[in-house]
Order: C-alpha cells, then structure tokens, then sequence
C-alpha cells in the first residue's frame, strides 16, 4: 500500500465518522411526511391561535404566561408534541397535546407562571414530537 492510499483509506474512515457524527445529532424522524417548520416565543396570542407579530419575544415579564407556537407541515395520525420549559430554582413546566394535523397547523402550548410568578432568570422550551426533540429555545423572565 502506498502513503497515498493509506490517506485515502484515512480520508474514508474520517468522513464516515463525520457521516455518523451527523447523523446522530440529527432530529428524529417524524411520523407521516410531518415536518416542524418553525418554533416561536411570545407573550400573547393571535385570533388564529399562533403568537401575535408584535408579541413575538423570547424576553418576558415574570407574571407573563409563556407561549410557544410550533407551525408543522404534513399530515400524521395521532402525534404528542410537548412543550417542555425549565429554568431556575427548578422552575418546570411541561404541556403535551395530541394532533392529527393535515398540511400546515399551527399548535400553541402555554405555561401560566406558577403561584403566579415565575422566578426570575433564563429558561429553555424544548418541542417534542413523539418524545424525539425538535428544537430549543431560550428566553428569559424579569
């Protein structure tokens, strides 16, 4: 074996490590031809149910209620999606909803702040489908 094939043969095994290495961090393959198109923070709701355009924030008052918006196309039967907040002092909260969407849906979960007041600091939602996660995003209450 020459030194050239020895680096193409290492070439190789380290792009296929980076393929599997991807591939791991990839989200998981939903049900149907469902697919997660957008996750979003917000103080208030529109008419339709989504976040209103001009509530639209991932920074919060600590008496707000937490909204989060997931817009999802496709179609599957059946699906849990759960919004899953955590924070300081412990501070959780976690909402699930079972759909059934046909084409685009936009579903809406909402955490009120526990004993009317969330403690102040950063937080994260995490959307699960299925229980495999679709995304993160931080905000914060004041």
């Amino acid at each position: 074996m020459t030194p050239t094939d020895t680096l193409c043969t290492m070439g190789r095994a380290a792009l296929f490590a980076l393929v599997v290495v991807l591939a791991a961090c990839s989200k998981p393959t939903l049900p149907g031809d469902l697919e997660v198109a957008d996750i979003t923070t917000g103080r208030e709701l529109a008419p339709d149910g989504g976040i209103k355009e001009d509530a639209r924030t991932n920074m919060f008052w600590a008496t707000d209620t937490f909204y989060v918006s997931v817009r999802t196309n496709g179609s599957a039967q059946n699906v849990t999606m759960t919004a899953r907040w955590s924070g300081p002092e412990n501070a959780k909260a976690e909402v699930s909803k079972t759909l059934s969407p046909k084409g685009p849906t936009t579903t809406t979960l909402e955490a009120p702040p526990p004993n009317g007041r969330w403690p102040a600091g950063d937080y994260t939602v995490e959307i699960l489908v299925n229980g495999g996660s679709q995304g993160i995003r931080e905000l914060n209450a004041r």
